[in-house]
């Protein structure tokens, strides 16, 4: 009898559903530091460009990139609540071959992101404390920066959601006293100054446009944990595109109009901003807002990868060992695995780092929006909980200045930036036939695989600590 009571103990704690740990304000959190974070790291656009086509590009942008690719993720979230995120989609578009490239691109992208915020915090923080830019401090300052920031992901979705929450009022907060007390100085007239066409670095100006107004589709892959996605997801998409194009567009109107005649950008003059409109202590105040803000952003691309590995894991595509999961409940494996590329950020600089992301994160957002299309006119009575009101036709049309996008920038792009892009493509081939291999011949354990037109079991879609625990053990060897 109490062997009995044992096993069904077992099964209600295998199919137990906790509550999800993402609301609408920590969602909208996570896609904001996904997304921007902070006014810092969008200043090379001023260096590029000039202060009128820096202006126009982050009023034109969103309407381009951002607003589509927010609209095609609350669809496609919503259709595929689950961790596998955008993999789901061009999956159930076009099989596992092409979902799996998906994942590389995008994955590898996120993770060499990630490898950008180290060099944020040590970029920064060196400007308050300009000995720590030799290499003997800045290498243990980057590298205890990442153990913390490991640690804290590694602590569970929860706490991440929460800790976003705070940390976009710290990091925005002082961006807001420097717009009020810009305000009496400034001059809107520098905004209209024009560098000659010839001058401005197109290439600098779009890497930085996309990357400071791309990866709301990442979110995506923590579907599964967000509580009644359905109304969630677009609520969040919303509230934090609203917030991210306010805060770069009010940043910059006050930084150009305080901007002394003469005075040339640099990488990291929001500082420089804050120290001419209320002092030394502005300017630290808004250096530690970025230096937080690069917290809050690595958190959001590491969660969003690790549950991306985890979905996959579930839909049976990548081994069922990097399901396991640490006694917080995070899945410790894919953690890791996320935190592989993290030593680019020793290597690369800030520009050559966020050229090499692009260009593989346009290759897969690409993907993305051809998966739109495809499941529109394939699937069209598929159920959609929140559908855009366009119909297939202008939905495609939406898209059309996304592509035309995403040509240019390949245009604009450096030969190294295709040659990382097109070894990570060969890589992923190689991949989708090792994995099946291993999974066919039984050689490493895989959950079983279950069509993308159909949702996953009950008992692979439970999130606690325990039940993928049961579920690897009792999957084939």
């Amino acid at each position: 009898m109490q062997e009995n009571e044992e096993k069904e103990n077992e099964h209600k704690i295998l199919v137990h559903r906790r509550k999800k740990p993402l609301t609408v304000a920590a969602l909208a959190a996570m896609i904001f530091f996904d997304v921007a974070g902070s006014p810092g790291g969008s200043e090379p656009a001023m260096v590029a460009a000039g202060p009128f086509y820096t202006l126009l590009g982050f009023m034109i942008m969103p309407f381009i990139w951002s607003i589509p690719e927010a609209l095609v993720t609350a669809e496609l979230a919503t259709m595929f609540p689950e961790d596998g995120g955008f993999v789901a989609w061009v999956s159930a578009a076009f099989g596992e071959f092409w979902g799996f490239i998906e994942f590389v691109l995008h994955w590898t992208s996120e993770v060499i992101n990630n490898a950008v915020f180290p060099v944020m915090i040590a970029d920064y923080v060196t400007t308050l404390v300009p000995a720590l830019g030799e290499p003997v401090y800045r290498v243990p300052l980057m590298a205890l920066s990442i153990f913390f920031l490991v640690y804290l992901n590694w602590r569970g979705l929860e706490l991440v959601g929460l800790v976003s929450v705070i940390l976009i009022v710290i990091s925005l907060f002082p961006f807001g006293v420097m717009v009020l007390m810009g305000l009496p100085s400034l001059d809107l007239s520098k905004c209209l100054e024009r560098r000659p066409i010839e001058d401005v670095d197109w290439g600098l100006l779009l890497n930085t446009l996309f990357w400071n107004l791309n990866y709301f589709d990442s979110p995506s892959t923590l579907a599964a944990e967000v509580e009644n996605p359905n109304e969630t997801f677009p609520k969040a998409l919303r509230l934090s595109l609203v917030i991210i194009v306010g805060m770069y567009l009010l940043a910059f109107i006050v930084g150009i109009g305080v901007t002394p005649a003469g005075e040339e950008w640099t990488d990291d003059y929001f500082s420089r901003v804050g120290e001419l409109v209320g002092g030394s202590w502005l300017k630290s105040w808004i250096v530690g807002a970025i230096s937080v803000s690069s917290i809050g952003m690595f958190e959001a691309h590491l969660s969003s990868n690790a549950y991306l590995i985890l979905g996959m894991t579930k839909r049976g595509m990548l081994p069922a060992v990097l399901a396991q999961k640490s006694r917080y409940g995070t899945p410790k494996y894919a953690i890791l695995l996320s935190c592989s590329a993290l030593f680019f950020s020793f290597f690369l600089s800030f520009e050559e780092l966020i050229e090499i992301l692009n260009i593989m994160y346009i290759w897969a957002v690409a993907l993305e929006f051809l998966a739109f299309v495809s499941l529109r006119i394939n699937r069209p009575d598929a159920n959609r909980p929140y559908k855009l009101a366009l119909g297939t036709t202008g939905s495609i049309l939406m898209l059309i200045p996304s592509f035309i996008f995403i040509f240019a920038a390949l245009i604009f792009s450096s030969l190294k930036s295709h040659l990382a892009c097109f070894g990570c493509v060969l890589i992923g081939g190689v991949g989708v036939f090792v994995l099946r291999y291993l999974r066919k011949h039984r050689i490493v354990r895989f959950f079983p695989t279950t069509p993308w037109d159909q949702p996953l079991p009950e008992e692979i879609t439970v999130q606690s600590t325990i039940d993928l625990e049961l579920l690897y053990k009792s999957s084939p060897s």
